[in-house]
């Protein structure tokens, strides 16, 4: 993981990108440390390729400037600047063997032949493919494919590693364990990467720190744990994970009214009383254990669905005397034995305060 106590090694100030009349990102500035894993998470349309594009130089920005390790690389041709990237496509040449699509940057530069091979063998050693040097594209499968991509990426020993969604053309098992290898490496290499992806599981299981795009902005940057547990914003709240948006009004300071019953929020964010707002909960963070009717935030609702999803079950709750706000809960295997939670029945649940985020209501 990156160490934020040094200079950035990449820094991106007030970057501008405008396609005709259609501005894809829009005054944009970012910092990134020596031997982060930054992941760019949003939306199809949201900039974040754009931003991946402008960084390699295969966009060039309208405005702004981009500075890596000190220089400042705004206006050079991709070949000028230092780094390799993986597509979402492999991109391999289908011609060349594997041991050639892995060594193609070396000879480019010049490397002798001896040094080039020495090279291929370790990169293919690292990426667990000792043995496919002979073998062609064709002849591999789509993980095997993307590790050599990845290979070939890092044969030039590069000081920033870029990757295109480079694991979404993968069925889900693949995906799940290449991401893993993925991230072990980019810890063995030390290699500062960013990685652009729409799958939200994938940025939280890989990133040191996830920037959100919407839009051509940044939303939010932070930890996973952050972007997760404290979403700066009701999008990234609702792209991030699943969330209960309820209506409200701020009663009093700390006080909110959802539906007619009062609520205790611990931050409100600096609202007025009077103020329409957006309360947000975890559907893992409504309690339902130690719950009795007069607890704080306590509610009784009726279990009106149950979707089972292997460890968990997705429950569908409406306020038992029908006055709001409707819920979705998710329910360990564990709870729906103990309480013997089934469709139709009525048990008290609780919001607890400190997992309540409140926002401005837009409009």
């Amino acid at each position: 993981m990156g160490v934020s106590g040094g200079p950035p090694y990449l820094s991106i100030g007030r970057l501008t990108k405008r396609f005709g009349a259609f501005t894809a990102l829009d005054d944009v500035s970012l910092e990134v440390f020596a031997r982060e894993f930054v992941v760019f998470l949003g939306p199809s349309g949201c900039g974040k390729t754009t931003l991946l594009r402008a960084i390699a130089g295969l966009d060039i920005q309208t405005a702004g400037t981009i500075h890596q390790d000190g220089q400042d690389v705004s206006s050079l041709p991709p070949a000028e600047r230092d780094f390799g990237i993986v597509f979402q496509s492999y991109a391999l040449f289908p011609n060349l063997s594997v041991r050639d699509n892995v060594g193609y940057g070396l000879v480019s530069r010049g490397k002798s032949r001896a040094e080039t091979l020495s090279r291929v063998t370790e990169l293919l050693a690292l990426v667990g493919m000792p043995d496919a040097g002979p073998k062609y594209p064709s002849q591999l499968s789509g993980g095997q494919q993307q590790r050599v991509a990845l290979a070939r990426a890092l044969a030039i020993s590069p000081g920033l590693l870029l990757l295109d969604e480079p694991l979404s053309a993968l069925d889900a098992r693949v995906r799940q364990h290449l991401r893993h290898e993925l991230k072990d490496l980019q810890r063995k290499l030390g290699i500062t990467t960013i990685m652009v992806t729409h799958d939200q599981e994938e940025a939280l299981v890989l990133a040191d720190r996830i920037v959100v795009m919407n839009h051509g902005v940044i939303e939010q940057v932070g930890t996973p744990t952050e972007i997760y547990r404290k979403p700066a914003s009701p999008f990234v709240a609702d792209f991030v994970g699943t969330m209960n948006f309820l209506e409200a009004m701020v009663a009093a300071p700390g006080t909110v009214s959802i539906a007619g019953r009062s609520f205790r929020v611990d931050s409100l964010n600096g609202m007025k009383p009077g103020t329409a707002a957006l309360i947000c909960i975890r559907p893992e963070d409504v309690k339902t254990r130690n719950v009795e009717p007069g607890s704080e935030n306590a509610l009784e609702v009726e279990v009106r669905s149950l979707e089972f999803l292997g460890a968990f079950a997705r429950a569908r709750l409406a306020a038992a005397d029908g006055a709001g706000p409707d819920l979705v809960a998710d329910f360990s295997i564990n709870l729906l034995r103990d309480l013997g939670v089934e469709p139709g029945l009525r048990l008290p649940v609780a919001l607890p305060a400190d997992r309540l985020r409140a926002f401005p209501k837009a409009g």
